[in-house]
């Protein structure tokens, strides 16, 4: 029941693409994608991958310095992150140049 959930869900993406080949990009590979997202101060944010193939994992807060990182995540939880004064932060999901993944995220922060 909804109204018993103890978080905010702050960004869901569903079977998104990393690493496909684009002859516009760097390197011929989209394989690195970003994602901003909103949050509140002083919280913690959880961040849950599902894939289909190995991907790499980073949070980064407002200034772009990383918060939390993991590498070939499959299926998996990151976290807790703290949102420090952040009101933004960033997602990013990479893949080794040739390589394929999709991937569905979800990033929450819990309740007080």
């Amino acid at each position: 029941m909804a109204l018993f959930d103890d978080r905010i869900q702050v960004l869901k993406v569903d079977g998104v693409t990393v690493g496909e080949f684009d002859q516009s990009a760097d390197g011929f590979y989209r394989n690195v994608m970003t994602f901003n997202f909103n949050v509140k101060k002083k919280k913690a944010i959880r961040v849950k991958i599902r894939s289909d193939n190995p991907v790499d994992v980073a949070v980064a807060n407002e200034n772009g310095s990383s918060m939390a990182h993991k590498q070939s995540m499959k299926d998996g939880e990151l976290g807790p992150v703290p949102t420090l004064d952040n009101r933004e932060m960033g997602l990013f999901l990479g893949v080794y140049p040739g390589d394929k993944a999709t991937v569905s995220v979800e990033v929450w922060m819990e309740k007080p």
